[in-house]
């Protein structure tokens, strides 16, 4: 159930206010002091499609600057720069890397394309045109057929929730709706259970994760309930239940999903595996018994495994796995998910400070550096949890 080679003890340190919101700030200030006009951020040794630089919201640049203009505007830093200079830029090297992924570079994606990167502008400097350029990015969608998070459908129905906090246009509404329709046409009965299949790199596979699979396509159906119909709701939760149960693999450790359908690996990571899973689920409007068994037994898993080896980052590390705890502590008000989050909480401050020591800088990215640690840290002193790019942009 848990491959222990990919994870570490907990860090006997104790949960202490005042060192988290200091590791904030020198997470902050590291990350401003690295800050190029031209070039953005280095690029890190573990981050391989970043060789050259990146200005994705995933991995590069667009996911930094709003991260930190975020931090700065909930007051966890004193700390701000005045991005609106650069981009422009940021927008235009973004759609210039797209090239690299070939048909993909049509792709509204959330998470590695221009859609993201204008998102970030209209947080930091809305206009009408920036505004104009996420309506065409969202409706680049509807005829592709990538049913997953970060490339396809479910990201820019995000964006339409997203667009709609910040502008209140009607418009995103309405786009919404018609893809909702399109991705639950999209659900099919296989095996006994409804599956979306991603059509993804050439391959055809039934993902679970929050990132490329089920829980992903979830995620704005959700978000967004308000704007479904009863029926809809009702097929939701439904297909939620018996998915996550029919895929569930259950051990005195607790529950934990594959990657993908028929797939062989276990992994305990917001990515793959049972944190993404109860941060994703934890937010569902409906309940039963069997279902809330389901994600106590993910979060139990989560602990049961302990902080992941590959370090204090969001999409596999250390401080993304924390958010299941911070989800759980708000669904059930229990003590001790906030207990285990902030536990995990010190342990990702300490593999951070030990990752920047080593190589004399940290990590510039949001989903996969310092960055988004920085954020898990705020939220656990304030008990919001809000993963980044899904819940708040």
């Amino acid at each position: 159930m848990i491959e222990r080679a990919r994870h570490v003890p907990l860090r006997l340190v104790q949960w202490d206010p005042s060192d988290v919101a200091s590791a904030i700030e020198e997470i902050v200030v590291d990350a401003l002091g690295q800050f190029d006009s031209e070039e953005f951020w280095p690029a890190h040794p573990l981050d391989e499609l970043r060789k050259g630089g990146n200005t994705s919201v995933y991995l590069g640049a667009s996911g930094v600057i709003w991260a930190l203009d975020y931090l700065w505007r909930a007051g966890a830093t004193k700390f701000h720069r005045d991005f609106s200079p650069v981009l422009s830029k940021l927008l235009e090297r973004t759609r210039a890397e797209m090239q690299f992924f070939g048909d993909y570079a049509s792709h509204g994606s959330l998470l590695f394309g221009d859609l993201g990167t204008a998102l970030v502008i209209m947080r930091l400097a809305p206009t009408p045109a920036i505004a104009d350029v996420v309506h065409a990015r969202v409706n680049a969608n509807m005829g592709l057929p990538v049913r997953e998070l970060m490339w396809g459908l479910p990201g820019s129905m995000l964006a339409c929730i997203h667009m709609t906090e910040m502008t209140g246009e009607a418009r995103w509404r309405t786009i919404f709706e018609a893809q909702a329709q399109r991705i639950l046409d999209d659900l099919k009965e296989t095996g006994g259970v409804p599956i979306w299949t991603q059509d993804l790199y050439g391959r055809q596979r039934q993902y679970l994760g929050p990132v490329h699979g089920f829980a992903g396509n979830v995620i704005p159906l959700i978000r967004g309930w308000n704007w479904l119909t009863e029926g809809q709701r009702g097929r939701i939760a439904d297909a939620v239940e018996r998915t996550l149960g029919a895929h569930a693999f259950r051990s005195e450790l607790g529950i934990s999903w594959r990657a993908a359908v028929g797939g062989e690996n276990l992994y305990c990571q917001h990515c793959h595996g049972a944190p993404g899973m109860v941060t994703t689920f934890a937010d569902a409007p409906f309940t039963s018994p069997e279902f809330e068994e389901l994600l106590i037994g993910g979060g139990k898993l989560t602990w049961e495994a302990g902080p992941l080896a590959k370090g204090s980052n969001l999409c596999h590390g250390t401080g993304g796995n924390g958010y299941a705890f911070l989800k759980l502590h708000r669904r059930t008000n229990d003590a001790a998910w906030l207990e285990r989050a902030r536990a995990f909480a010190a342990t990702a401050v300490a593999q951070c400070r030990e990752a920047r020591g080593q190589l004399g800088r940290g990590r510039y990215s949001l989903w996969t550096g310092d960055i988004g640690l920085a954020v898990y840290l705020w939220h656990c002193l304030t008990l919001a949890p809000a993963f980044p790019t899904v819940d708040v942009f």
